[in-house]
C-alpha cells in the first residue's frame, strides 16, 4: 500500500538532520544507499525556502520513499530498502 504525506521543507529538514546526525554517530546503520540518499535529501532541503511544500510518497514493505518538491515535481531523493 502506498501512502502520501505532505509537509514543509523546514519540518522535514529538521527531522532528517536528526537522522543524519544519528547516522554519522553510528546510532543507526542503514545501507550505504539509504545513507547517501539521506545526505542528498538534507543538502537539497537546506537549499529550499522553509515553507516549500514537500510530498512524501512511501510504501512499508519493502520500504520505498520518494521526497518530491510539490511546486516542480522534482524528486529530491529516493530511499529504497533492498530486498533480503
Amino acid at each position: 500500500m502506498e501512502t502520501d504525506v505532505g509537509t514543509t521543507a523546514k519540518a522535514l529538514l529538521d527531522i532528517m538532520k536528526v537522522r543524519l546526525s544519528m547516522l554519522e554517530q553510528g546510532t543507526i546503520e542503514p545501507s550505504s544507499a539509504i545513507a547517501a540518499a539521506t545526505r542528498q535529501l538534507v543538502e537539497r532541503l537546506a537549499a529550499l525556502p522553509n515553507d516549500e511544500a514537500i510530498q512524501i510518497e512511501y510504501t512499508r514493505e519493502p520500504l520505498h520513499a520518494r521526497y518530491i518538491r510539490t511546486s516542480t515535481n522534482e524528486v529530491l531523493a529516493e530511499l529504497r530498502q533492498q530486498s533480503a
